[in-house]
């Protein structure tokens, strides 16, 4: 055998659903790459591949055998080796005895911990075959899939049944099974174009193969089939029509075909008059069909289908996908119809039929919190948008007692806005119903409006206080009410529109509202969410180059002001790139630490007891800087600010040299602390400099 091998690898399943393919996908890769690593098996290349009815994957330039090494292995500690006499004790002799050699051979060797007894052993290296036949198995077990099912007598579980495995390493069959299916070197082209086996012997050959067959098992490669396929029958149609993008729905589209191939179909002129947003959805969520629209953004009576399959005639595909949507259409002309007899202000009391959360009451309970909070929050930052935001509060909810939104959930607060408009409603009242659901997911678009953001932050708030005041806290494992996804979409709409100010009290304006259901003290809920909150933003910061240690120096004192923290930990890190910031931070450092030793003094007035010159220095600049931290605080300038205290350093460093803080003299004393305490403010402005371990 060569030094290196290639080995191609695919599991034959029944379909997989097209959310898995993603996060398996990463998976595989990650997890195969470090074992192997771990396993001292070095490789050139890795590949994986998804398509519904398979996962592949290729490495290629795979170490054909493991080097054999030196392994030293550390026993007890030598104290307890050897008694007075330096006879060896059962410690000793124990670990001699468990590793196979005597106690005369072990060494002394020196750690971070003291010298302990260790052996040093030859670990022979293993052929690859051997050590792929283990692992393998293993990580395609462990693969994480959101639900797996059971099949013949029960005896395996996986996401789907198991139909073939093809695992080929040199050449060679690699011998492993996995769910009941053998390895060989055979896989199976498309359902119904190719039904039949295909020999595959490496993954140079697997793609080309597998194409020769009708199955795209590149997953770019099948998404740009899917996107030529929509513009091919969209220009062999017509010039006039145009695609209404949607990247996510594309992307779906190609993790449920082998061989994407699209046809044109078109339905009643008379279900335009539906709201373009009804229309896609009824196409999209349930067909996966791509809505159209002409030169002028106007929906088109036009969808495209892609099938998996060529048909002998697409004119019968094509009728088939068309009498299906009819169907979706008609239902939805029918909901929106019928909504329409309704006023969507009429139905607020219809939402005192609908349970929101059995330990948090009903969907307009929930109403009457958001308005107080968004209220309470509007005061603040708006005023005179006070009517604006609790006419939105009260409509807020509405449509989910429509029609269209129990049919298509996806269109909440969409078709709010809808019937809020064509009630005549105000504009701004209409887009704050739709904009208090967003941010939808991780890195969409935030509320525009400043009565939808105030809404937003409301809505979600009530939320995370009510789920953590019940006991519903997230897990590492679950999140079903999107706890997380709510905090950062705060979090990123305070950032966005600016807002200084805290989290605190409108925590505690939410969970003061939420009395009546809450299973624990407030005070114990507060806590949690804070320091909810503060793991979001400390990722977030992290995410944005900030050092772990810098944003926790930041979020010791700021972690219920989003907007602040960011700002102080951006500044902090833009200090800690330059040079001298490693003295600075000493300074700092010494600063504080004397501070907590002999406590904080405060509203001291005595000043006339500083004498010492390098004291009186410190006490001006420090008084000159308290009057520009105003400034700069106001005109959230933290780089500058950072400037200016950096330049503290020189005269606290002579302060040090040149005077005692534990002076004889009580009174001196207590001066000198009370003006490190200023000094210490003024560093407050931006972090706890105490907690930067990264110097």
């Amino acid at each position: 055998m060569s030094n290196t091998v290639d080995l191609i690898l695919e599991l034959g399943v029944e379909e997989i659903p097209a959310s898995y393919f993603g996060p398996a996908i990463t998976y595989l890769e990650e997890r195969l790459t470090k074992t192997l690593t771990d396993a001292r098996l070095p490789f050139e290349t890795l590949k994986v591949w998804g398509a519904p009815r398979r996962l592949g994957l290729g490495l290629w330039g795979l170490t054909a055998h493991q080097p054999d090494v030196e392994e030293e292995i550390t026993g007890p500690p030598l104290s307890a080796a050897y008694d007075a006499n330096g006879t060896p004790t059962r410690a000793a002799t124990g670990f001699a005895g468990g590793q196979g050699v005597s106690v005369s051979d072990l060494l002394t060797v020196t750690t971070p911990k003291g010298q302990y007894l260790a052996v040093r052993k030859s670990v022979k290296g293993r052929a690859v075959e051997e050590v792929l036949c283990e692992i393998l198995p293993d990580i395609l077990q462990s693969l994480p899939f959101p639900k797996s099912m059971r099949w013949g007598n029960g005896e395996y579980q996986f996401v789907r049944p198991v139909h073939w495995l093809l695992a080929v390493l040199g050449g060679e069959v690699l011998p492993i099974s996995f769910c009941g299916a053998k390895a060989g070197k055979v896989s199976y082209g498309h359902r119904f174009l190719h039904p039949g086996a295909v020999v595959i012997t490496s993954p140079d050959e697997y793609e080309n193969r597998l194409s020769e067959v009708h199955v795209h098992v590149d997953f770019d490669k099948r998404r740009e089939l899917v996107r030529q396929e929509i513009e091919r029958v969209t220009q062999e149609n017509s010039a006039d029509l145009q695609l209404v993008s949607d990247e996510e729905l594309v992307e779906e589209v190609a993790n449920l075909l082998e061989e994407p191939v699209a046809v044109l179909g078109n339905f009643d002129s008379h279900y335009l008059e539906l709201p373009l947003a009804v229309a896609t959805t009824a196409m999209k969520e349930h067909q996966r069909y791509f809505a159209l629209t002409d030169s002028r953004g106007r929906l088109a009576p036009y969808f495209i289908a892609v099938n998996n399959t060529r048909a002998r005639d697409m004119k019968v595909v094509q009728r088939g996908h068309e009498r299906v949507l009819r169907a979706r259409l008609e239902d939805a002309r029918f909901y929106f119809m019928e909504d329409r007899r309704v006023k969507l202000a009429e139905r607020e009391d219809e939402l005192k039929g609908v349970v929101f959360h059995h330990l948090m009451g009903t969907s307009w309970q929930k109403v009457q919190r958001i308005k107080a909070l968004a209220l309470y929050l509007g005061e603040i930052l708006a005023p005179e948008l006070k009517d604006t935001i609790g006419r939105a509060a009260d409509l807020a909810k509405c449509d989910l007692v429509t029609g269209v939104v129990k049919e298509f959930p996806t269109l909440q607060g969409i078709m709010g806005r809808e019937y809020a408009l064509a009630d005549g409603e105000a504009p701004e009242v209409a887009e704050a119903i739709m904009e208090h659901y967003m941010p939808l997911r991780a890195g969409s678009d935030l509320p525009a409006s400043k009565t939808g953001a105030i809404l937003s932050v409301a809505d979600k708030l009530d939320t995370i206080a009510g789920c953590f005041a019940v006991g519903l806290i997230p897990t590492g494992a679950a999140d079903p009410f999107a706890l997380r996804r709510g905090a950062l979409g705060i979090i990123n709409i305070f950032i966005d529109r600016g807002w200084q100010m805290s989290l605190t009290p409108l925590i505690d304006r939410a969970l003061q509202s939420l009395e009546e259901w809450a299973k624990r003290p407030a005070k114990e809920s507060k806590t949690a969410i804070l320091e909810f909150f503060k793991v979001r933003l400390k990722n977030m910061m992290t995410g944005r180059g900030v050092s772990g240690d810098g944003a926790e120096a930041v979020l010791s004192i700021y972690a219920d002001q989003p907007l602040a923290a960011m700002q102080r930990a951006l500044a902090l890190e833009e200090l800690k790139a330059k040079d001298g910031f490693k003295d600075l931070a000493q300074v700092f450092k010494r600063v504080v630490n004397i501070i907590k030793k002999f406590g904080a003094k405060d509203d001291f007035t005595h000043w006339e007891r500083l004498s010492q010159p390098a004291e009186k220095v410190l006490l001006e600049r420090v008084e000159e800087l308290e009057n520009k931290t105003r400034t700069y605080l106001s005109a959230a300038d933290f780089s500058g600010l950072m400037t200016q205290i950096a330049s503290l350093r020189e005269p606290v460093d002579k302060f040090f040299e040149d005077t005692l803080v534990d002076d004889p003299d009580p009174e001196i004393k207590a001066a000198r602390i009370a003006l490190l305490t200023r000094v210490g403010r003024i560093f407050e402005q931006i972090a706890d400099f105490s907690r930067i371990s990264t110097i």
